[in-house]
């Protein structure tokens, strides 16, 4: 039988356990708690875990933890990679559960899983002698044990989250409606097809002088939007600014040092001013230029053209970022990032940790905090923004300056009121 969410049908047997079972590759406190919580006084629970997964350590010390002698726990440490998820109950009857779902929250009842199911005596037998041999070759928990995998366990963590950023980055690409660019008239798009295609993959990756070529070409089409921009910037008095050295104004089109390995776009970008990051290398070190701070950018992708408040990258605008969450701790200023956020059209959205939504999604005062305050700074970036198809009236060469100014005039309050002040 085919079981879809394993924690409805584990509810229906566990508590009348004599005996349970289980073997995965990752276990999270979510899904021990649920086991814990669930299981009779009488009930010998035996867990086999993994950790060529990264289970948290406080897992581990949980179960080190627990005073119950009924509770039998172990790690598989020998060489193979384990990544079982079984799941034995005995109660007058014997059940089988052997699928995809780890012993986490996700594997239990929110990612898309499948297990089979099976009542049957015999195969309970073979699966708990499977069980019984592979938990006889586990290393036993000792607090010494858990000290040293602690550190290890911290340190995979950051590589799982850099991990599931690019992930997350691959799937927002690709999440938007299919755009077959050799079936546009870029006649009067200020943008043309080639902008587009230097950004095709592998290209972004490659190091190649026909690849620099080609995104050289964007940089040009970039730096002709500032002349056309920029005027109009000052001419409106927005307090904004571009680098002060006149190569940087537009992000650069060949692998370095200060670039992604990826490089799946070109921007323009306006901010901070030099006297002021000036103030901020005074203040703060000398990681200060324009590269880690909060600012406005027009991005040419693949499949789009962007328009970005991009308050952080990856490890970027800690100032601003970490004075924005300190901010956020006033109801008062609370009530103003929502008002001005929620007030955008919905065609804008707020990236957190990795996850868009609409700006316009937001109900209420605290669910936009509640979204906004788990800002991993080290690991994810934090944008607001909107993106243009590559045939969008609103881009061609007539109509491209003034949409831009739009855009840049509805984040400019955004901006304004997450920028750290000095």
């Amino acid at each position: 039988m085919i079981v879809k969410k394993l924690k409805t049908e584990l509810q229906k047997v566990i508590e009348d356990a004599t005996e349970i079972y289980i073997a995965a590759a990752i276990v999270s406190l979510d899904g021990l708690d649920f086991i814990l919580d669930n299981i009779n006084s009488n009930c010998v629970l035996s867990i086999l875990i993994g950790i060529d997964l990264p289970t948290p350590d406080a897992v581990f010390q949980k179960l080190l933890n627990y005073n119950n002698e009924k509770i039998k726990f172990k790690a598989f440490t020998k060489s193979g990679y384990f990544h079982p998820k079984l799941y034995l109950v005995k109660t007058d009857l014997t059940y089988v559960f052997i699928g995809s779902g780890n012993f986490t929250t996700g594997g239990l009842e929110k990612n898309i899983e499948l297990f089979n199911f099976s009542d049957s005596q015999s195969d309970y037998e073979q699966y708990y002698d499977w069980f019984i041999q592979y938990f006889g070759l586990g290393t036993n928990i000792t607090q010494e044990w858990v000290d040293d995998y602690r550190e290890n366990y911290k340190k995979r963590k950051e590589l799982q989250e850099l991990d599931k950023q690019l992930s997350q980055d691959f799937k927002n690409r690709n999440k938007k409606s299919p755009v077959n660019l050799a079936s546009i008239d870029f006649t009067n798009q200020f943008f043309k097809l080639n902008h587009y295609q230097a950004f095709e993959y592998p290209k972004p990756t490659q190091r190649t002088p026909a690849a620099d070529k080609e995104r050289s070409l964007v940089k040009d089409q970039l730096m002709l939007l500032h002349e056309i921009l920029y005027p109009a910037i000052q001419q409106k008095k927005l307090d904004l600014h571009h680098h002060d050295m006149p190569n940087h104004i537009v992000s650069s089109h060949q692998h370095g040092e200060y670039t992604s390995d990826d490089l799946s776009a070109l921007w323009l970008h306006y901010g901070r001013s030099q006297p002021e990051l000036d103030k901020f290398k005074e203040l703060y070190g000398e990681k200060q230029s324009s590269l880690y701070h909060m600012r406005l950018q027009v991005l040419v992708h693949e499949k789009d053209l962007a328009i970005w408040l991009r308050v952080g990258k990856r490890d970027g605008s800690w100032v601003d970022r970490t004075k924005f969450k300190e901010n956020l701790a006033e109801d008062s200023f609370r009530l103003r990032f929502f008002n001005q956020l929620t007030a955008l059209p919905s065609s804008y959205f707020i990236e957190i940790n990795g996850v868009r939504e609409k700006a316009t999604t937001f109900s209420s005062v605290d669910a936009l905090y509640q979204f906004v305050r788990k800002d991993d700074i080290k690991h994810f970036y934090f944008i607001i923004g909107r993106e243009y198809s590559p045939n969008s009236p609103d881009i061609s060469i007539s109509n491209i300056k003034q949409t831009i100014l739009n855009d840049f005039k509805l984040l400019l309050p955004l901006y304004q009121t997450i920028k750290a002040e000095i």
